[in-house]
Order: C-alpha cells, then sequence, then structure tokens
C-alpha cells in the first residue's frame, strides 16, 4: 500500500501525532546520553533566564503541577538544581540551576539543536520557516490554553 492509499493520510492529527512522536524519541535519545529527560530539559531551559516560583515554571513550560514536582526532585536528586527560598515570601521555592545544571542544561540544549537541526533539513530554507511559523501559531496563540503535560496513564 503505498502512502497516498493509507486509511489515515489525510487525517491533520494523525499525522502530527506520528510526527510529535518521531520528533520526541530522537529527542529523547539525544538527552538521555546527556543524562537529562524531556521535561527535564523544557525545565532547565526555562530556568536559564530566570529561577521562579514552581507554580510559575509550571505555568511556563506547560507541565502539571503534580508533574513540575517530580521533575524538579529528579533535577534536584542530580544536581541540576537547587530549591532557594523565595525572598518575597520564604514559604515558596524557587528552583535555580546549579552550575553544573547550567553546564548540562547547555550541552542538552545543544544536541537537542543538532537532532532538530537534521530533521528540519528535509525542507527547504523557505519551507522550514513556513512550519515553524505555523508550528508557533498554534503552540502559543490558537492552543496556547490546550492541556499540560501530565502523566502517561499505565494500563
Amino acid at each position: 500500500m503505498g502512502n497516498g492509499e493509507h486509511p489515515l493520510y489525510g487525517d491533520v492529527n494523525w499525522l502530527l501525532n506520528r510526527a510529535w512522536l518521531g520528533f520526541g524519541d530522537r529527542k529523547a535519545a539525544a538527552l538521555e546520553a546527556v543524562g537529562v529527560n524531556i521535561k527535564e530539559h523544557f525545565v532547565m531551559v526555562a530556568l536559564m533566564t530566570t529561577p521562579m516560583a514552581q507554580l510559575e515554571l509550571s505555568a511556563l513550560v506547560k507541565i502539571d503541577k503534580s508533574v513540575i514536582t517530580a521533575t524538579v526532585d529528579s533535577l534536584e536528586a542530580k544536581g541540576l538544581v537547587v530549591r532557594e527560598p523565595d525572598p518575597r515570601d520564604r514559604r515558596v521555592r524557587r528552583p535555580t540551576l546549579t552550575p553544573l545544571g547550567r553546564k548540562v542544561c547547555q550541552r542538552a540544549t545543544a544536541a537537542t539543536e543538532k537532532v532538530e537541526q537534521e530533521l528540519l533539513d528535509h525542507f527547504d530554507p523557505t519551507q522550514r520557516d513556513v512550519f515553524l511559523e505555523v508550528l508557533r501559531h498554534y503552540a502559543f496563540d490558537e492552543f496556547a490554553d490546550a492541556p499540560e503535560f501530565t502523566r502517561r496513564l499505565r494500563k
């Protein structure tokens, strides 16, 4: 059966899902070599600019509160993040990258940029710009309020 004959050939959701899973698998493999997972990398990238309360972090990277706690716990156990008291409210903890965390984040970002570049090299530059513009439109505008990343249900 040729691709054009596949029953889901025209189903945009199915196509996006296949692309999402494929990109995710490649990115996860690149990050595994550095010692972090995808959610940890999202958190570290966000923390590169400024420490912030976990609730702010959760909202920024669109990771559910329960998952952000486990993700920060894991980063803390690896020595990549420390939780510091918020100067405005001592009850609030602000995850902050350690010097090692900053180095690991830079290595992880370089590894994922390489993988993403390899995948985006299938497009000519104009197609790539349009593809990324469309993705950004959906991520930041159309579906900005879409559900957060949560734990996967195990069956």
